[in-house]
């Protein structure tokens, strides 16, 4: 669990406000980590083995031991990194970790059903932990009157939150600094209907 029971109710019952006055459907998703990852751990294995086998060559260690040593290493390396997602981490640039995470993030917008509401004003606040990443996605009716820009400037905000591990916070602020905007743009209709969850999903 990222979020404890109490942190979840608030940051539902934010969402559940929101929504008593916009026809917008907001939903609140967090991750640890948004991919295995096993192409990077296996490289970054594969690497580390290697330097391990120079380093041996300099021992005048014969063929079968330095075969040996190459095995043993990779994985000891591999065993340890896949145990510890987060080594590998620290190897890739953020640009990559944020495309990893973005895709993740797509991904899920079309798995929970974020696609097929009715109104199509569907918005979805990602967060990946170990990849410090935020993404706000949001369908085809809110991108028509709100620019990128909008939320780009409430991510900046809410990936700063992330980082200080203020999870709950950074849902808060980020729910309550559109709020306006949609509620303005997205008011709520008569017969208005509540499509999607309003608690937060943990993958």
């Amino acid at each position: 669990m990222y979020l404890n029971k109490e942190q979840k109710e608030i940051i539902s019952k934010e969402i559940e406000e929101f929504e008593k006055r916009s026809s917008a459907e907001l939903v609140a998703v967090i991750t640890q980590i948004s991919s295995s990852y096993r192409f990077e751990i296996l490289v970054l294995s594969l690497l580390l083995s290697a330097v391990v086998s120079i380093i041996s060559l300099y021992f005048s260690i014969d063929a079968v031991k330095l075969f040996e040593i190459e095995v043993l290493s990779f994985l000891f390396f591999y065993l340890l990194i896949n145990r510890f997602k987060k080594i590998v981490l620290l190897f890739l640039p953020k640009a990559y970790k944020y495309e990893k995470a973005s895709f993740n993030a797509k991904q899920e917008f079309s798995n929970l059903g974020l696609r097929q509401t009715e109104n199509r004003q569907a918005i979805m606040f990602f967060v990946s932990i170990d990849e410090k990443y935020v993404e706000i996605i949001t369908d085809k009716e809110i991108k028509e009157k709100i620019d990128n820009s909008f939320w780009q400037n409430i991510v900046k905000e809410f990936i700063k939150d992330v980082k200080n591990k203020k999870f709950t916070q950074g849902y808060l602020k980020a729910i309550r600094a559109c709020s306006e905007v949609l509620i303005k743009n997205f008011p709520i209709q008569k017969d208005d209907k509540n499509e999607l969850s309003n608690e937060v999903i943990e993958l």
